[in-house]
Formats: structure tokens, sequence, C-alpha cells
């Protein structure tokens, strides 16, 4: 799921601080772009009908609306892609607007932007208040073709520029466009986005390109140095205090997948998130799911991560694990490595802004415990 601001408002009132239960419509198995990095392995022409997608979206009000611990509900409409079935979204949308619900609420969709027509730009100009439209971007022009077909110059940045500036664009990295990271994500900052940058899950990641990510992330933290006016994007803006913290031999579960989360597919059948989806690791192993308990710590816990100094801040994606693994808590080793060099990154680059602060007074308690964990976690991770 895309990040919805902090800032953003809608005609619907939400919560200052919700516990917010997300569910997921999967409207199509279709996509009209074939991404390098593309997890969706078993695509097809099926379709959520209209009635399928009334009755959850009933059944989720009325599941938050008794919930002791849920306060609003996030509708995401997901493919494939979303807009081919944007026909579904409109009637779906203004359904859920026709009459008062029992519990604030937000509908967004994550798009990837070629099939906006007239229409469609119309219908979410009138509606940019209740409906958040997030648009897949992958840095420069020359990144974003490279991992997604020739598709850039059938985007209309504008309109979403204009229309959600405080939404940030989600831009995927590939082991192919892993050298001009940095390039795209100041690019982007530059012409006005908000960045929310990830690397591809279940993708091959050589052991130079490994490297390679901690040196964009040196290279892009120099850039913040020197422009501390541009907000860093969320890869160098690690909470690495929380390393601190004591070590448990049991790990807190890092998202909300089966918990705080549902997908639901075209069928109307649920699981614990659309990486678990026919869509993404075909019928037969989607019908395994029902053993594994994901409300239970000791399902979603590596021990091999128990001694990692990273571990109370490292993220996983039990849907890659299953889907490379067979098993929700079995970690690629691979993006352990990448995350790694992250954090020595964000290390490097929180010390040269504790410098600073030093010069110009004394720390303040949080910056001396950012100071402690820098080096814990150098001392640990550098040979």
């Amino acid at each position: 799921m895309e990040p919805i601001s902090a800032k953003a408002k809608q005609e619907t009132p939400v919560c200052d601080n919700p516990v917010r239960r997300v569910c997921t419509l999967i409207v199509t198995h279709q996509c009209n772009l074939d991404c390098v990095y593309c997890y969706e392995s078993h695509k097809s022409n099926k379709s959520m009908p209209i009635e399928v997608a009334k009755k959850v979206v009933e059944s989720e009000f009325e599941f938050v609306a008794r919930s002791d611990q849920f306060h609003e509900l996030a509708v995401d409409f997901l493919g494939g892609e979303p807009l081919i079935q944007f026909d579904l979204i409109r009637e779906i949308a203004e359904w859920i607007w026709s009459a008062p619900r029992p519990v604030p609420y937000i509908l967004f969709s994550t798009t990837n932007g070629t099939l906006l027509d007239h229409r469609m730009k119309r219908w979410f100009r009138r509606h940019k208040r209740p409906y958040y439209l997030s648009l897949s971007l992958d840095g420069t022009p020359d990144m974003h073709d490279a991992n997604r077909g020739h598709s850039w110059e059938r985007i209309d940045l504008d309109f979403f520029r204009e229309n959600w500036p405080d939404q940030p664009v989600k831009m995927t990295v590939s082991r192919g466009t892993i050298n001009s990271m940095a390039e795209g994500i100041v690019y982007l900052q530059e012409k006005g986005f908000k960045v929310g940058a990830s690397l591809g899950y279940g993708i091959p990641w050589s052991g130079e390109s490994v490297l390679e990510y901690g040196r964009q992330l040196h290279k892009l933290a120099e850039y913040y140095l020197e422009h501390e006016h541009v907000s860093p994007v969320s890869l160098l803006d690690l909470p690495i205090q929380y390393t601190l913290g004591s070590r448990t031999p049991m790990q807190k579960k890092y998202c909300g997948t089966g918990t705080h989360m549902a997908t639901y597919d075209v069928d109307g059948k649920g699981y614990p998130c659309h990486l678990f989806t026919p869509l993404v690791l075909g019928t037969s192993k989607s019908d395994d799911l029902q053993a594994i308990q994901f409300q239970e710590n000791a399902t979603v816990t590596d021990r091999r991560c128990n001694t990692c100094v990273l571990g109370r801040i490292c993220p996983t994606c039990y849907g890659f694990n299953y889907k490379q693994t067979g098993d929700v808590a079995r970690r690629d080793q691979t993006m352990c490595r990448l995350f790694k060099e992250q954090a020595l990154a964000n290390c490097w680059y929180q010390a040269q802004l504790l410098k600073r602060k030093r010069r110009s007074g004394p720390l303040s308690l949080d910056h001396v415990r950012k100071a402690k964990a820098c080096l814990l976690i150098m001392e640990q991770l550098l040979p």
C-alpha cells in the first residue's frame, strides 16, 4: 500500500491518530505494462464483479465498526493496473459516498499513469479530496523506461503534482537502474515530487549491485548535506536509535499482514495481503495459508536474525519470504546485505549531521542516542 500524507484531508473526517484497517480489492489481474521487477506471476483477464466488491466493502465497514482495535478503514483498489477497471472503481467509490458510513475512511489507488484519459482526469480532479491517486515513477525518464517499458511519455506528471502534491511517487529501483538511483531520486525531488523509494524484491541482486547500493546512498547523503532545504527520502531516515534496545528472542511483527490488512481477490476470497493471492503465488500455493498464525510473533521470527544489531529496525516482507522460501519468517539474505549497506550509509549521514550540530552547541539526549547507535552499528557491521 502507498503511504497517505499526514497533511491530506478528505470530506469524511479521519481520526487524528487512527488505527487503520486496510482493505485491498484486486479489481483486475490485467496490466498493460511488463515491468522488469514485477512479482505478479499469474496475470489473467479476470476482474472483480461489482456485487462482489460491494459485498466485501460493506463487510469491512461492519468489521471495523464492531472492532475495538480499528478506528478507520482504507480501501485500496489494486491490480494489475487498477485503472483498467476505472468504471468499477468509480461505481464503488460513488456508492460508498452515497450514504453515511459507520467509521472514517479513505480511498486510494496506485497507478502506472499511462491509461489516464480526459474522462478519468475530470473525475479524479472532481474527487481529489476523498480519493487519493498515487503514481509509480521510477526516477529519470531513462530509468523509468528501462524498468517499465517505454511508458514515460504517456504519463501526465503535472496531473499528479497538481492534484496530490503531498502524495509521494512510488519509485522502485532495479538491478538495472541501481547505478542511477541517487540521480533518479534527486531528479524527482527537484521536479517537486515527494519520493518513496524502495528496492525491487525477488530480483537477482549481484554482489556488485549490493555494493553499488551503498555507494549510491552515500552519493545521495552528500547531496542532502549540500542541500539542507531538501528533506531526505526514507532510505536515509532510518530510526537507528532503536538499535540500542534490548535484544529479544522473538522479533516483533513488521507489518499488518494478516492482522491490520486483508486483500480480496476478484472472486471475493480473502488473503493476508496481496502478496499471498493467486495473482502472485498461483492458486495451489495460495490455498496453503490457513495454518499460518500471523498474530504470533514466533511465526514471523527468523531466528538467524536474533543476534543481529539491526534486528529491531530491519524490514522484511512475509509475502516475498513465502513466495521464495515457503516460510513467512525466512528472510532473503541478499536483502539483508542490502539493508546493512543502507544502515551503514545512514550512520555516515547521521554522523555528518551530528558533527554540524555539535559545532553550534551541545547535543540533545536524542542526538546522543543516535551517535551511540551509529557507533554500535559500525562496530558490529564493519570488518
